[in-house]
């Protein structure tokens, strides 16, 4: 019987395949060994994270991954540009994404705030209070990033984005495969 998985996050551990089937990545593969429950969105920022589990009643799953994010993402109940968009519908403002859409008025109001007014000191700091809460909630929860958080139990996959950059999951196919496999590996050692 397969052991019931939840995975939180955002686009690292999203589901690509709700956008184009043909988008499969190691979320996915890990579908043959458990039965996975998904809740990760594209763009999300950690507070969204955090809610991503509380929507969750968290013991009836075996196994938790909780896919950390930027410090650098601002919540927005609504994104300007991407609300209509399947994968990246709940996403929050991120500086890199928003200089694609500065010609839109409020993306570029959000230009300038990040310009002229962001503090990336605290910003790291809420990320970080949050993460804490969530290693201090889910202590049994894998907690891996794509980002260099600089965090101490945090299973770090940055390496593995930098060398595999691809469209899924950011991934190439055999970036997807290495991913895959290192979770895999993680999942069923801590049994």
């Amino acid at each position: 019987m397969k052991k019931n998985l939840l995975i939180v996050g955002d686009s690292f551990s999203s589901d690509w395949t709700k956008k184009d089937k043909e988008c499969s990545g190691w979320v996915n593969k890990l579908e043959q060994h458990y039965n996975v429950t998904n809740l990760s969105d594209a763009g999300v920022g950690e507070y969204k994270i955090s809610l991503q589990l509380k929507s969750v009643e968290s013991l009836v799953y075996d196994k938790i991954i909780i896919c950390h994010t930027s410090p650098y993402r601002i919540y927005i109940k609504q994104h300007p540009i991407h609300h209509n968009d399947v994968l990246h519908h709940n996403c929050d403002l991120i500086y890199s994404d928003l200089l694609e859409y500065k010609n839109d008025f409020i993306c570029g109001v959000a230009v300038n705030f990040f310009e002229h007014i962001y503090d990336t000191d605290y910003a790291d700091t809420i990320h970080k209070l949050i993460v804490k809460e969530l290693q201090t909630k889910y202590p049994t929860a894998f907690h891996i990033s794509f980002f260099d958080l600089n965090i101490s139990n945090i299973h770090y996959f940055y390496d593995e984005f930098k060398k595999y950059r691809g469209t899924v999951n950011h991934l190439n196919k055999q970036g997807n495969d290495v991913v895959y496999s290192k979770i895999y590996k993680l999942l069923e050692d801590n049994v």
